[in-house]
């Protein structure tokens, strides 16, 4: 019996014996590309941005922006933006819910100016 009639037997067509193919080449590839140089240089860049994803992580910052980005009013702006001028904006400064916006807006650049400062000492 020959290979190919095994396989036909088996039920795998060409065109599966053609991904494996691809997948050991792809595979082959892979192999040469990741040397000690390149996982370094992958672990020099998911370093930093492990440490924001664990820093956003521990707190209330990614419930908030979950919470704030469900919200159907914002849906439906997003399909159908509001034209807002100056005394639009004004008029919606009496809203509860823009003003803590903003004072968290303020808060949170507040911290970055900051941290900035400490950066570059």
């Amino acid at each position: 019996m020959t290979v190919e009639s095994e396989i036909t037997n088996a039920g795998i067509s060409a065109s599966d014996v053609e991904s494996v193919v691809d997948v050991v080449r792809t595979m082959r590839i892979m192999q040469d590309y990741l040397n000690d140089e390149t996982i370094h240089g992958v672990a020099g860049i998911m370093n930093p941005m492990l440490k924001l994803v664990n820093s956003i992580a521990s707190t209330d910052l990614v419930d908030v922006l979950e919470r704030g980005l469900q919200d159907p009013d914002l849906d439906r702006a997003l399909i159908s933006p509001p034209r807002v001028g100056l005394y639009g904006l004004i008029k919606e400064m009496g809203d509860e819910d823009l003003q803590k916006g903003i004072g968290i807006a303020l808060e949170l650049l507040k911290a970055l100016g900051r941290a900035s400062e400490e950066v570059g000492k």
